[in-house]
């Protein structure tokens, strides 16, 4: 049975960021920062910090499929004002009022205008990429997002992120890091109802015993996963407020996301089993898509056997 190692790794290549793509996503995300501290600084206010989160700072984030002309890179950058510390929370400015500043704040910036979402104010590049702006007051070290429907909302993904780190220094290869690359680029693939959010918290948590060869490793996690799931069917984020991540999953949608779990469970298994490497990576195309290399064809080429036989003898005496 040939060792797929080798093709994750060259798959791993081709959906995670490359090193020009990362830059590009931090200027225009740092662009923005300063826009927002000019802004401040003109208006004589405080300006506020800025934290990365998200999947870009976890280093999970994938390319999007090709094929996908819609599809768009998602960075997160949060906003923290700090100087509301000392206030009650009847003090704090309404939610509504922060959204406002960082939309004017960015106003301009992009020939797209921003959006004012619930959670955040999204600026969109032409470049395929978009970033997201949610903002907090910090308050005795616990952070509240800004959200216009719920109000004030006790959330920090600074938690999730140093939870994510920790448990990918449980590994000292970024196993976990590519796992969850591999998941995130097949859920994409097949269309699999799941957050990027939830794929990853899945993921750390289920991750299997199995180092050194990523098929292996991706095929135990799955299965898992899939163990995890039919006990209880729950992703819930691991730092305060612990949000159920699967709650509102009907029980059609719950076992669509298992069934395609299994399908890939039973096409790693077969991929793992199958003796000629081109055959498991047309297995293997099939549920990650052509970016998934090809593997090599098993050779049936006969070996040529040299004999020492003695020559025969015609009764004419002559050679045969």
């Amino acid at each position: 049975m040939p060792d797929l190692h080798s093709l994750f790794q060259k798959y791993h290549e081709e959906i995670k960021l490359s090193p020009g793509k990362k830059e590009n996503l931090k200027r225009g995300r740092d662009a923005l920062r300063e826009k927002i501290r000019k802004y401040f600084k003109d208006l004589k206010k405080k300006v506020p910090k800025f934290q990365g989160q998200g999947s870009y700072m976890m280093g999970t984030i994938v390319n999007p499929l090709p094929e996908d002309e819609h599809a768009e890179y998602d960075i997160d950058d949060g906003i923290y004002f700090v100087e509301y510390n000392d206030t009650s929370e009847e003090d704090w400015p309404v939610t509504q009022t922060l959204h406002n500043w960082i939309k004017d704040a960015v106003d301009g910036h992009t020939s797209i205008p921003p959006k004012d979402k619930n959670t955040c104010i999204r600026v969109t590049y032409v470049d395929k990429y978009h970033v997201d702006l949610p903002c907090y007051i910090v308050k005795d070290e616990i952070a509240y997002l800004a959200h216009k429907k719920d109000g004030w909302v006790e959330s920090d993904p600074k938690k999730f992120t140093e939870w994510f780190k920790e448990k990918n220094k449980e590994r000292s290869d970024d196993q976990l890091l590519r796992l969850v690359r591999y998941l995130k680029a097949w859920k994409d693939k097949k269309n699999v109802d799941l957050s990027g959010l939830a794929v990853t918290i899945l993921t750390a948590n289920n991750l299997s015993g199995y180092t050194g060869r990523d098929d292996k490793a991706l095929l135990a996690t799955v299965t898992n996963i899939i163990d995890a799931l039919e006990i209880e069917f729950s992703c819930k984020k691991p730092v305060f407020p612990e949000d159920e991540l699967l709650a509102d999953y009907s029980a059609t949608k719950q076992t669509d996301v298992i069934n395609k779990l299994k399908s890939l469970q039973g096409e790693l298994d077969k991929a793992i089993k199958e003796e000629d490497e081109l055959k498991a990576s047309e297995i293997l195309i099939e549920e990650f898509g052509t970016r998934f290399p090809k593997g090599k064809e098993k050779s049936t080429e006969k070996k040529h056997i040299n004999t020492v036989a003695p020559a025969i003898i015609r009764n004419n005496g002559r050679s045969a």
